[in-house]
């Protein structure tokens, strides 16, 4: 423990301990109890208590107060349950009669205070701090705190309510690494007490699976998933034992308020050694909820199935396959004919919006998770494990009989799902055609736009799929209709966008692809670009971008981009309106202009510039100058040349050095880091080429560099009240300093900056200069020398360097913002500082 804050801690106990002083937001007690909790971790609790009266006399006014803020008294609970969690601390609190006072609420009743939630809170963190060691869990047992544990389970509180369930986790999961449970019975009175606690929160579970009360079972699958989650072998099974007929019950009411919750813990146990035993029927269970009467509950279940590592194959083929139905279904294909009964489920709720939509929506999204899953195994090289055959015993419901034989993941037609895709796209569109049997039926969907999103989302991840190579024109069409059509959302567009490149990643490079590019695409992105709504101005630029950036190195791209007429759009959109246009503008402009046509021509790179430029100097708004100079920084990292931007460079330094933008600052900096590294390590783009060991030459990039304003430019953003800035300018001061003591030795660096009109030479000389006279000063025995020395007009960049302690700035940069707001001195200082001013206050009052 840090010695200023121990100096302190008694002031704040007693600050604590008094209900007459008001206290700051229980933030700060939560940061107090971090500060204990490290602490501990790094010594003894007995040490603690002992070498810190303070804490047990607080602890002690507490259990004597007949007065005493809720917040507080929290805060002492779960201090007490820290204090606890060492044996040797406990011991202390239990001979002192505080455990039993603090965590037997009848003992504070007539304080009112378990009604406060806060309390109840702290009264339940208390006891799992405290729960670390055998003596506490007796404590627990003996004293049937259980009881109280599982009545905070239905608490209205819902966080509470999930405290609880991690309490008794915590609790089961300790008696199995204590002490082996199956031998218990041989064991210590003790341990016979943990196994009759395990086995009351087991028929507790059971009992509130069995409840009529919806909130009590939402309650006991909650505490059940948390359960098994957290817990090992023997209890789960046993637990499991206990929970599977009440289980099952409520799997066959097919009540879809539930299915979320048990599916969750029917995902648990599959994760674990209890979907490979028959008797614990879990395969059963989940294909009863494939089977529900509800099509929603039977797609959602699906879902959650198909996310298993080692699901059973039939089992996955029959989740597939409804997965899928909703799909199939409304574009009019199926894998296979159906029971009657199912498909009219289906049918019915399909026909209807307010279950339409989230029905098609979650099976879409289900279909682009399954497939980005699968692409991820096969770029892996991982195959799924083998899997196991079931040998469970049918459900009550004959899944068979509604569901019938289906055909694995594998064994679907790709093409199959992406033509239905397709389809439902352009049912959205209203351009399906009227030949189709459930023409009119799906008329909801028309203009539905979560539908087309969740549809182009999976449109694009089938493009992995190998075998829709031949599927490449039926999809660009149906997207390029999206992209012709005036009243599709603007969200919808951006993924219309997203879909396009995908697809265009596995198009031939035909002439047929280029005709569509000339004649079909650019017309529509043309258009979109002047659009009234600026989102669809921002993707349509954005989307030109990436397309460029894609196919920048393929001539007849370039041919077809410079002969429409976009480059002008661009430059004709560097002016819009909006400044988040105006952003995707100058990141396209800066892409286009580096394709290999358009990069030789002089004209348009001094244009381009130039434009930039105007947008560094005048625009208002920052994000169009920021993009200004990621484009620079992007050309400049390249192996092009710019020459119109190798003429600006100093204009360029200058003005991003002075903007009001912190992020612009430091995009000048990343430009400034790729001078340094092109000039002195004879990177592409470096003017002069010389060897490291070539003095001269590395004068002479020093000195271009200290033209350029780049040193004034590291040494201003140092001195930056934003911290990214001042970082980042620390960094590359280090990296030039490395760079400088390698090349020259002390002495022999004549390079020199004028600064004393710089607008950091004050700062520097009070860092630097005044340190070193001070130093000076203190090895005088007479001290007559001038304590205030004049600022230089020059300085040494050598010397400069050598003097500023950047290892220093860097290690205090690198700390986040509230090391020193967030730190145990600060806190207790708060603490005491509105103590001290509710004090003044009452004095006031008379």
């Amino acid at each position: 423990m840090e010695s200023d804050c121990l100096s302190l801690l008694p002031s704040v106990c007693k600050v604590l301990a008094n209900p007459k002083l008001l206290l700051p937001d229980d933030t700060s007690l939560e940061k107090l109890l971090d500060w204990f909790r490290e602490s501990m971790s790094q010594s003894y609790g007995k040490d603690i208590i002992l070498h810190q009266p303070s804490l047990l006399q607080f602890l002690l006014s507490v259990t004597t107060s007949q007065e005493i803020d809720p917040t507080v008294f929290s805060f002492a609970l779960k201090l007490t349950g820290l204090l606890a969690s060492k044996e040797d601390s406990f011991n202390l609190l239990e001979e002192r009669g505080m455990l039993r006072y603090m965590f037997e609420p009848d003992n504070w009743h007539k304080l009112n205070l378990w009604k406060n939630a806060s309390v109840r809170c702290g009264w339940l963190q208390g006891l799992w701090n405290m729960l670390q060691h055998q003596q506490a869990m007796d404590f627990f047992c003996k004293r049937e705190l259980v009881k109280l544990v599982l009545y905070l389970q239905n608490d209205k509180s819902l966080f509470i309510a999930s405290l609880t369930n991690q309490v008794l986790a915590h609790f089961l999961n300790s008696t199995m690494l204590i002490n082996n449970f199956e031998s218990v019975a041989q064991n210590s009175p003790a341990s016979t007490d943990w196994a009759s606690v395990t086995t009351k929160v087991m028929i507790h579970v059971a009992k509130s699976l069995a409840s009529e009360e919806q909130a009590v079972v939402l309650s006991g699958l909650r505490q059940l998933a948390v359960v098994l989650t957290q817990c090992r072998e023997p209890l789960k099974e046993m637990l499991w034992t206990h929970v599977l007929e009440p289980l099952e019950l409520l799997v066959n009411l097919h009540d879809s308020s539930l299915t979320q919750h048990i599916m969750a813990v029917l995902q648990v146990s599959a994760r674990s050694p209890l979907f490979i035993k028959p008797e614990c029927r879990v395969e059963a269970l989940m294909e009863a909820m494939l089977c529900s009467r509800n099509a929603s509950t039977s797609v959602q279940c699906a879902a959650l199935i198909l996310q298993l590592e080692n699901c059973p194959e039939t089992l996955e083929r029959k989740a597939t396959n409804v997965l899928l139905r909703p799909l199939l279904f409304v574009t009019s294909c199926s894998l296979q004919p159906h029971g009657a009964d199912y498909d009219s489920l289906f049918e019915e709720q399909l026909t209807q919006r307010i279950s339409c939509v989230p029905l098609i929506t979650q099976s879409l999204s289900s279909i682009a998770d399954l497939v980005c899953k699968e692409r991820q195994q096969q770029q892996r090289g991982n195959p799924q494990p083998p899997k196991h055959t079931s040998s469970n015993e049918p459900c009550q419901t004959s899944v068979e009989a509604c569901l019938g034989t289906v055909s694995p993941l594998d064994d679907v037609p790709v093409q199959l799902i992406t033509l239905s895709v397709i389809s439902l796209l352009r049912i959205c569109l209203g351009h399906q055609s009227t030949t189709s049997q459930k023409a009119g039926t799906y008329s909801h969907l028309i203009g539905c736009s979560k539908i087309q999103r969740c549809s182009l989302d999976v449109l694009g991840s089938l493009v992995a799929c190998q075998e829709n190579v031949d599927t490449v024109h039926e999809a660009l069409e149906v997207l390029l209709l999206y992209l012709q059509c005036p009243d599709v959302h603007a969200t919808v567009l951006k993924k219309t966008h997203q879909a396009i490149l995908k697809w265009f990643s596995i198009c031939s490079l035909s002439t047929d692809l280029w005709k569509t590019v000339h004649h079909d695409l650019f017309p529509l992105l043309k258009k979109h670009v002047c659009d009234g709504r600026w989102e669809v101005r921002d993707s349509t630029l954005e989307f030109i971008m990436q397309l460029t950036a894609t196919l920048k190195g393929n001539s007849k791209y370039v041919e077809a981009l410079h002969d429409c007429g976009m480059v002008s759009v661009l430059f004709t959109s560097l002016s819009d309106v909006e400044g988040y246009v105006r952003a995707s503008a100058v990141a396209a402009l800066g892409e286009t202009l580096t394709t290999s046509d358009l990069q030789h021509s002089t004209s348009l790179q001094e244009e381009g510039v130039k434009h930039l430029l105007t947008i560094l100097t005048e625009d208002t708004d920052s994000f169009p100058r920021r993009a200004v100079m990621k484009v620079f920084t992007s050309w400049l990292k390249s192996t092009l040349v710019f020459t119109a931007l190798d003429h600006t460079l100093s204009s360029v330094l200058s003005l991003g050095s002075n903007d009001f933008d912190w992020e612009v600052k430091v995009h000048t900096l990343e430009i400034a880091d790729v001078l340094m590294d092109s000039l002195l390590n004879r990177c592409p783009y470096s003017v002069h080429t010389f060897q490291s060991s070539d003095r001269t030459c590395i004068k002479q990039a020093l000195n271009k560099l200290m033209v350029l304003g780049l040193f004034d430019l590291l040494l201003k953003c140092l001195f930056e009240c934003d911290r990214p800035v001042s970082e980042k300018a620390c960094a590359l001061l280090l990296k030039l300093r490395t760079f400088m003591r390698e090349t020259f030795s002390a002495g022999h660096s004549d390079l020199t900056l004028e600064i004393s009109e710089c607008s950091w030479g004050e700062e520097m000389f009070q860092r630097c200069y005044k340190k070193q006279q001070a130093n000076a000063s203190n090895c005088m025995k007479n001290g007559d020398q001038d304590p205030d020395p004049d600022l230089p007009k020059k300085v040494c960049l050598f010397e400069l360097l050598e003097l500023l302690d950047l290892e220093d700035m860097q290690h205090v940069l690198s700390l986040s913002s509230d090391h020193v707001i967030n730190s145990p001195r600060s806190i207790m200082e708060d603490i005491l500082f509105a103590a001290q001013q509710s004090e003044e206050n009452v004095v006031d009052c008379y």
